[in-house]
């Protein structure tokens, strides 16, 4: 994939972010590694795209939405469908949804945005769910995956996909990290 550039990732500083996580553990995997954890490949990311709205799906501890905000000339609108806790402040540029994205009410909003990170609970239906709904829109646009060789559903989701694809994860997530380009 010739948008990503190894070395301007590995060079990503998000470590102004660290002190707004607050589990020590979540904070140490948010400043882990490129090839380890995705984080400054979703900061990077972020620098693609100005004045637009990035999409978070799955809050969890608020990690990967963080990292989204790194260009402050966007927006991250963050959903989730349950409580998360995950952080004791966040960035001007990053609002929390509790809903599902997939409500007509959000239709606009996810056909205007160009990056979709989608990190749930990686039993496969949600993520099923998430690309079908996006091929019935006629979404355009970059879906980042994550944990995409985490178990077996997981790994057979990556392999149904029929969009032009590329397994990132030698500067992704130990467990598989794949984008998805939607034309």
């Amino acid at each position: 994939m010739k948008e990503l550039n190894d070395k301007k990732i590995s060079e990503i500083d998000i470590s102004s972010f660290g002190e707004m996580i607050n589990e020590p553990q979540f904070r140490g995997y948010f400043l882990g590694k490129e090839g380890q954890e995705h984080y400054k490949l979703l900061a990077y990311f972020s620098t693609l795209f100005e004045n637009q709205v990035l999409l978070d799906i799955g809050t969890y501890k608020g990690c990967s939405a963080l990292a989204l905000s790194y260009n402050q000339k966007n927006k991250v609108k963050s959903f989730d469908l349950g409580n998360f806790r995950g952080i004791n402040s966040k960035p001007n540029n990053v609002e929390f949804i509790l809903d599902d994205f997939t409500d007509d009410k959000y239709k606009e909003l996810v056909l205007k945005s160009p990056l979709i990170m989608l990190d749930t609970d990686h039993d496969g239906y949600f993520e099923h769910k998430t690309y079908n709904y996006l091929k019935e829109i006629n979404w355009k646009g970059y879906l980042l995956l994550d944990d995409i060789d985490l178990n077996q559903p997981m790994k057979e989701f990556w392999g149904i996909i029929n969009e032009e694809k590329y397994d990132v994860s030698h500067v992704g997530h130990w467990s598989g990290t794949g984008i998805v380009i939607f034309k």
